[in-house]
């Protein structure tokens, strides 16, 4: 009587439980290697055209405009433009001025903005740390989301104007748009020596199409109401030139982190299945049917794989913004895509089910005595070292009590002696 579904399924729990710490190594190298592949396969994917995706990930600026506030009021800048998909203030824009004596901020002008909050219709700004200003003196820092510069969140400053300020938040904006940001009304109190307003154009892939939306949109304007504006392909060019020097190298170690953990995977669990042919050849004693064995290894290795993937691509999304952030170079954000984690927790219990069926398939074509004696144990002792040293002498039976060797030597007992010459021609 062949076994059925439940004895497999009660031979797979035993052999996990059987091979603890077996399970456990295999576990541990399927989580590992499932944290290498989600940081090496969002590294792939973030060193494909970064400031791009980015860009329209926070609906960055194509143009951050400047105008003169005495001669654009709000009402005719809020006016909609042709060719302009979306548009985002006015802002008030002011510069206050940071004292050399203060050591955390580098001294000299910094561009401040009046902003109700990082969201919007134009240059969504990422607020990584910290909260948006809410209230007078409170004022938010433009830097690159990276833990290190946690340490400004609650730091006091006073500007050469007067004003005192301390940092409630931190975040990062895709189009520079501004080196800090408070409050409306705070930044009415600063003598705002500018109106900012932030533009996305329908036709902005080449220099002439910015120059000329830019154009289009002040042509409604008083002569000289527009200060200046920065093109977002000038930005682009700045990140490009900062990243194009190690990409490269990024996507190299993300192939070279993807296959070696891979590797890994494979020659652990062939490693594993190998060992346990014995236990093959045990079963097929007891009844169960090639299929049924396969399926019985299968389940063992496909446990510990399910539950290193799962925690792995846990750590691995925990660990992947922080490393995958420095490719931004504090430009942008790196967003890893949901299908990395999805094909990451789907894939590695993959490759370790096909890495166990292959052995495995190996294993359930030989018989049940084969299979045993190729996981037995090879034989230990001293008289393996003595036979090598006699391996060439010819030996031959000397008498009841013991054996010896054609070269003349006495006789040995034949506890230690009858296996070193028993294999010998006599």
């Amino acid at each position: 009587m062949r076994p059925g579904a439940g004895a497999v399924w009660r031979a797979s729990r035993a052999a996990v439980r059987r091979r603890g710490v077996q399970t456990f190594v295999l576990g541990v190298v399927v989580f590992c290697s499932t944290v290498a592949i989600v940081v090496a396969l969002g590294l792939l994917e973030s060193v494909s055209a970064p400031f791009e995706r980015a860009f329209e990930g926070q609906r960055g600026a194509h143009v951050v405009a400047s105008y003169d506030p005495l001669k654009a009021p709000p009402a005719a800048l809020a006016a909609s433009n042709e060719g302009v998909e979306a548009a985002a203030g006015p802002f008030a824009q002011a510069t206050v001025t940071i004292p050399e004596t203060f050591e955390h901020l580098p001294p000299g002008p910094l561009t401040v903005v009046g902003r109700p909050s990082p969201a919007g219709p134009v240059d969504r700004l990422d607020l990584w740390a910290g909260r948006w200003a809410a209230a007078p003196g409170e004022i938010v820092l433009d830097r690159p989301p990276n833990a290190f510069f946690s340490y400004l969140l609650g730091v006091r400053f006073t500007v050469r104007e007067g004003q005192a300020f301390t940092v409630v938040g931190l975040a990062s904006s895709v189009s520079r748009s501004s080196e800090a940001w408070v409050t409306p009304g705070q930044a009415a109190t600063l003598r705002p020596s500018a109106t900012q307003m932030l533009y996305r154009l329908a036709a902005a892939a080449t220099d002439a199409e910015v120059r000329a939306g830019a154009a289009a949109i002040a042509a409604g304007l008083p002569g000289g109401a527009l200060l200046g504006f920065q093109s977002y392909l000038t930005v682009k060019r700045d990140a490009g030139r900062e990243v194009a020097a190690f990409l490269p190298f990024l996507t190299a170690f993300g192939v070279l982190g993807l296959v070696v953990a891979v590797l890994i995977v494979v020659n652990v669990v062939s490693g594993a299945v190998v060992a346990g042919f014995r236990h093959i050849g045990l079963l097929k004693a007891l009844g169960f049917t090639p299929g049924q064995v396969v399926a019985v290894y299968l389940t063992m290795v496909l446990v510990p794989a399910v539950a290193g993937a799962a925690l792995g691509t846990a750590a691995g999304a925990a660990a992947a913004r922080p490393l995958l952030n420095g490719v931004g170079q504090g430009l942008f954000t790196v967003v890893v895509s949901p299908w990395v984690y999805a094909a990451t927790l789907a894939g590695m219990p993959a490759v370790a089910v096909l890495a166990a069926l292959v052995p495995a398939l190996r294993a359930h074509r030989v018989s049940a005595a084969r299979a045993i004696s190729a996981g037995a144990p090879p034989g230990r002792g001293r008289g393996l070292r003595v036979q090598r040293l006699l391996a060439g002498r010819r030996c031959r039976a000397r008498s009841v009590s013991g054996w010896a060797c054609r070269s003349g030597g006495p006789a040995a007992p034949r506890s230690r002696w009858r296996r070193w010459c028993s294999a010998r021609p006599r």
